[in-house]
């Protein structure tokens, strides 16, 4: 009678209900402008939308919004019942003893707005940290292990830097040990970056190019922009990273508490997501 996906899919059995379950925790962007409109179109044909935040649920809504002619035709029903995968990740990582030890960098897809994302930069800034005798992960977007994404980069920079004592790549289905493993995360706007502070309470640099004129201006609206100062510091180049680092390593326990303050401000369910979705559930059958 349930169709329960976390894939936007555009054909489902007759007769069913189908519920579409968000994996983004915050208004992340999911894709260039012209892909997400047609993103929208089909979500709106879905049932119901399980989000994880306020914050995503007005996103669904503004993009309805935006992107539909024809608001007749709106059938999602969006309902913010928690995030499922962060309430998952939260528990396994208490349960990991890993050394924490690294920072990872995790980056969002190369072909996402290039001349604004890390891909460019990734060589530079891993070299760097590697001569300051700091532990790098680096764990490529899952996009990038495959030919829609830059597979060749990916490689090229395992292959340049793998023999590196201080060196290494996750290209693991789940990040949760490389979660567990490093002090902080480095990225750009991958939607990674809230996962990794709310559910590990360690902090984010955003190395961004946000300020340049390669971003459109709606995205500065977006709270996963608005937010970043509160979870990690913003960077746009090596020196500033390294400062940042630093500083880190001498405020990890204040950073600790502003990250666990936001949490609770924008996860409104926060470690009970599982009993939020299956009410939900109950209530829809």
């Amino acid at each position: 009678n349930f169709l329960i996906t976390s894939y936007v899919i555009y054909t489902f059995p007759p007769k069913t209900k189908n519920i579409y379950i968000s994996h983004d925790i915050y208004d992340t962007p999911m894709a260039k402008t012209e892909v997400e409109k047609k993103i929208f179109i089909e979500l709106s044909k879905i049932d119901y939308i399980f989000v994880s935040s306020e914050i995503a649920r007005n996103y669904f809504k503004n993009g309805f919004s935006e992107n539909l002619i024809n608001k007749s035709k709106l059938n999602a029903k969006i309902i913010n019942t928690g995030y499922l995968k962060l309430d998952h990740v939260y528990k396994k990582l208490k349960k990991i003893k890993d050394k924490e030890n690294s920072i990872l960098i995790a980056p969002t897809s190369s072909k996402y707005y290039p001349n604004a994302n890390l891909s460019k930069k990734l060589d530079k800034i891993i070299s760097f940290l590697i001569k300051k005798k700091l532990k790098v992960i680096f764990r490529p977007h899952p996009l990038d292990l495959t030919p829609k994404g830059e597979m060749k980069l990916t490689y090229s920079l395992i292959k340049k830097f793998k023999e590196n004592d201080n060196f290494k790549f996750d290209l693991s289905t789940s990040y949760i040990k490389s979660y567990k493993k490093s002090k902080m995360l480095i990225t750009d706007f991958s939607g990674t970056a809230y996962t990794y502070a709310f559910s590990n309470e360690k902090p984010v640099i955003f190395y961004s190019s946000l300020n340049k004129l390669s971003f459109e201006k709606k995205l500065k609206k977006l709270y996963y922009f608005k937010d970043r100062k509160n979870v990690g510091y913003i960077v746009n180049n090596i020196n500033d990273l390294y400062n940042k680092i630093i500083k880190i390593y001498k405020n990890k326990n204040i950073l600790r508490t502003k990250i666990k303050n936001l949490r609770k401000k924008r996860i409104k369910y926060f470690n009970n997501s599982l009993r939020m979705t299956k009410n939900t559930i109950k209530k829809i059958i």
